[in-house]
């Protein structure tokens, strides 16, 4: 093979005319320095060329964006198709593979111009989908949630918090949740201390009261979203039957509940709490409650027959009892009184007598007050009735202390036949404690027993009658009143009178007491006491009105009703003794004369915006539905009571009982114009059996609403419990 490298033989021959041996030796010696390294690099070129892939094919692909959205019902959307790799990127559009979609599924046009359908019932997914026209099994596709309507839900919407509270929001619309959202107090993404403060939908309050808008804008669409309202209350609390030692039954710090909130749609019942008995003593309240372990909580404090006092989270649902256990007041050996029995066979209080009065809370001391009946489980069977302390945080008995010996001879405190029906009075340091009886009961006395809150030292005794029965202190379950010089009040019923002979008994009468030793320091007591027998006069607790209710003259008025169906206004800095000339037309006292319905006063009056209101019972015999039983509200300008009611009543009757309004509103923002009126039926007290309701009435506007109890239950708000 001819190389350039190596030239052929016969073309350079050798000296002397032959090839030398010696150069072909030499040029055989030098091939195999050369011809590897060609071959090599020719083997290696090969290899290289041999090995090499082809390139990778080309993929077409459609994808349209957004890849997912949630519109609302009759909305617009502009989707984009994003074509990779194809000649061409024309596209169709379809909705659920309908070219153009229709009026069910929504319809888009060639660009991509999506129209949501209008009007849907309820919430429709649908895909659209961008199909390559020279390649239509290259699609793409958008999954779209719509919704019937232009906003979000948000749960709760109308919720009332204490300061520096909690609360979780949920976004409740369907298909949507709070990942999806951004959140807003008053326009302020996230909020602020002054307004307060929202993350993933957790609310805290602010330190101030007031009322704050929440507002939920999806992230993917902020053209949708939804608010709710929450209002900061201070209200510091209910802390003795009927709000306060006026018995005013008035709340004015109200926030949330008024004419605006209480429909069938806003208000309802909330969740309910299991109780071992009836719960005849009002739930109290108290805001921001530290419980070892378990944090700051609202707490409802409810008693029971079953001498049983429950802690709740007023705001938890479902149920959260806050209290390791409840605080069970039965001492060993006892155990709650079963009615009727050999001793009391009376049906008013069945099947169990226990906790009856209203307890009463003392926030300095945090602790609550309240009187337990029990019986002894032995053969010779002693009753017992025992005043105990109870730690607010925990329950626990800070103190407590056996109610007896408490004598104004001749009479003797008998713990089988004393009632403590009348809700507790705390004033000024110190506890009272007033007694009646059991219906049909005669050998009684009504006592009213003062002790020392921190000690549970008793510090007075005042017997009504002491030299014979009865005279109890009934007052349809409120408690005595106070005024600000700690005067303490009571009306009281059936029993001997003589006061205005000298005497020392005083049964249906009005009584001003003095603190401390409760001496009477004045009195009044109708002119037809006499003929009232068991028509108690002490029917209702002694209602202390405002001083801007009186007069010039008469600034301190006093209101109380009667069995009879009689109401009294009474200045009770002179309440006037006893004239038995009637009608009562004492300057000192007002009577608006039996009956102002028709039937007993078994309640207490309400006072609000220069007028009384009351809800009397049902006369015996009368048949429901006659009239019967209506709120009704009679004028009070200047401290003059009227003699007969506004024509205007509730719609509403409240059977046999009556009913004892109590009323909540915004002092600060809605005035009388927002006030409300609440009432609690209790037509299920009486057979035949029916769920009792609990009614708000509007001073501008008339509606009502109904809803069955639980043994307990929560409303949308704290407020005045009846």
């Amino acid at each position: 093979m001819f190389s350039p490298l190596h030239p052929h033989p016969a073309r350079r021959p050798a000296r002397g005319g032959f090839p030398s041996q010696r150069g072909v030796s030499a040029r055989a010696a030098r091939v195999p320095l050369f011809f590897p390294l060609l071959l090599l690099t020719v083997i290696c070129s090969s290899c290289g060329s041999i090995a090499s892939d082809p390139p990778p094919p080309v993929t077409v692909s459609v994808s349209v964006t957004p890849g997912s959205w949630q519109i609302f019902a009759g909305a617009t959307k502009q989707f984009s198709a994003v074509v990779q790799n194809a000649s061409s990127t024309a596209v169709n559009w379809q909705v659920n593979t309908l070219p153009g979609g229709n009026p069910t599924v929504g319809t888009i046009d060639s660009s991509g111009f999506y129209t949501a359908p209008n009007p849907i019932t309820s919430p429709l997914t649908v895909t659209v989908t961008a199909v390559l026209q020279i390649d239509p099994t290259k699609t793409g596709s958008s999954s779209v949630t719509i919704q019937p309507d232009g906003s979000l839900s948000i749960s709760p919407a109308l919720s009332s918090l204490t300061l520096l509270q909690t609360l979780q929001l949920q976004v409740s619309t369907p298909g949507f949740s709070n990942t999806q959202v951004a959140w807003a107090v008053d326009g302020i993404p996230n909020g602020n201390i002054t307004v307060g403060t929202i993350s993933a939908g957790e609310y805290t309050s602010p330190g101030s009261p007031g009322s704050h808008r929440i507002t939920a804008t999806l992230v993917a669409n902020a053209s949708a979203s939804g608010q709710a309202q929450v209002v900061i209350t201070d209200f510091p609390g209910t802390l003795t039957w009927r709000n306060d030692n006026a018995r005013s039954g008035v709340n004015n710090k109200e926030l949330v509940l008024g004419p605006g909130t209480v429909n069938s749609s806003a208000f309802g019942k909330l969740f309910s709490c299991p109780l071992d008995g009836y719960a005849y003593a009002q739930p109290l309240y108290v805001p921001n409650l530290a419980i070892p372990g378990k944090g700051t909580h609202n707490v409802i404090f409810v008693a029971t027959e079953k001498d049983s006092v429950f802690a709740f989270d007023a705001d938890a649902n479902p149920c959260l009892e806050l209290w390791p256990e409840p605080a069970s007041l039965i001492p060993p050996g006892t155990e709650a009184v079963p009615t009727p029995n050999l001793k009391i066979t009376s049906t008013d209080i069945v099947p169990y007598i226990g906790i009856t009065g209203t307890p009463a809370i003392s926030l300095d001391l945090s602790t609550l007050y309240v009187v337990a009946k029990t019986r002894s489980t032995t053969d010779t069977t002693e009753y017992s009735q025992n005043l105990y302390a109870l730690d607010l945080a925990t329950g626990i008995f800070s103190n407590e202390g056996k109610i007896a010996n408490s004598e104004v001879p001749p009479a003797v405190f008998s713990p089988l036949l004393e009632n403590q029906r009348s809700a507790l009075l705390l004033d000024n340091g110190t506890l009272y404690i007033a007694f009646g009886s059991h219906s049909g009961e005669t050998n009684y006395y009504g006592w009213l027993l003062g002790y020392d809150a921190a000690t549970l030292g008793q510090t007075g005794v005042f017997n009504v009658t002491p030299n014979k029965p009865q005279g109890g202190i009934w007052q349809s379950g409120g408690g005595p009143s106070a005024d600000a010089n700690h005067n303490v009040y009571v009306l009281t019923g059936d029993g001997p009178f003589d006061a205005n002979r000298g005497g020392t008994s005083y049964s249906n009468s009005a009584l001003r007491l003095t603190a401390g030793a409760l001496s009477v320091a004045d009195y009044f007591s109708p002119c037809n006491e006499v003929t009232l027998g068991s028509l108690d006069f002490g029917a209702s607790a002694p209602l202390l009105l405002p001083d801007s209710a009186g007069s010039a003259s008469e600034p301190h008025l006093m209101v109380g009703a009667s069995k009879d169906g009689s109401l009294y206004a009474m200045n009770r800095d002179n309440l006037g003794g006893y004239n038995s000339a009637c009608p009562d037309s004492s300057f000192r006292v007002q009577a608006v004369p039996m009956p102002v319905g028709p039937g007993p006063i078994l309640s207490t009056p309400l006072f609000w915006n220069n007028a009384i209101y009351v809800a009397p019972g049902v006369a015996s015999g009368v048949p429901p539905g006659n009239g019967n039983g209506n709120l009704m509200s009679f004028p009070m300008p200047r401290g003059v009571l009227a003699s007969s009611p506004l024509s205007s009543q509730s719609p509403e009757t409240f059977g046999p009982q009556g009913a004892t309004p109590v009323l909540s509103y915004n002092s600060e923002t809605s005035g009388a114009n927002g006030a409300m009126i609440w009432l609690i039926d209790s037509s299920g007290a009486s057979p035949p059996q029916t769920p009792p309701r609990f009614c708000g009435l509007s001073i501008r506007q008339t509606f009502r609403t109904r809803f069955t109890t639980a043994p307990w239950w929560r409303l949308a708000t704290p407020l005045a419990w009846p």
